[in-house]
């Protein structure tokens, strides 16, 4: 159906937004984790508790998370928008238009 359409590039709308919310967000899930494990539980992680260290990585993911939902949301909206090939700033641009900041939030 996506092939006949169309063609191969109906396969890759949204990648560039994909592309952009991994690097967001794992760049941010990973490089925090160390920042927050040594703010909860200090120095000597050694023999410290799990549920600290959870704590640490729950932060780390929900700060990647909330700086990468705009971009997920962008993906979204390039892969369901039938026919165009439109590019991540003209969706960046509508969204924000029409919807204010909140409209990168949809669906949280």
């Amino acid at each position: 159906m996506i092939f006949e359409k169309e063609g191969v590039s109906g396969f890759y709308k949204g990648v560039a937004a994909a592309w952009m919310r991994e690097s967001v967000y794992s760049s941010l899930r990973l490089g925090l984790y160390e920042p927050f494990k040594k703010l909860i539980v200090g120095k000597s992680d050694k023999g410290a508790p799990f549920w600290k260290k959870l704590i640490a990585g729950s932060a780390s993911g929900l700060v990647g998370s909330a700086l990468g939902n705009p971009a997920d949301v962008l993906k979204t909206r390039m892969m369901a928008s039938e026919g165009s090939n439109l590019g991540v700033v003209y969706h960046a641009s509508e969204i924000y238009k029409h919807q204010g900041i909140g409209g990168f939030y949809r669906g949280v």
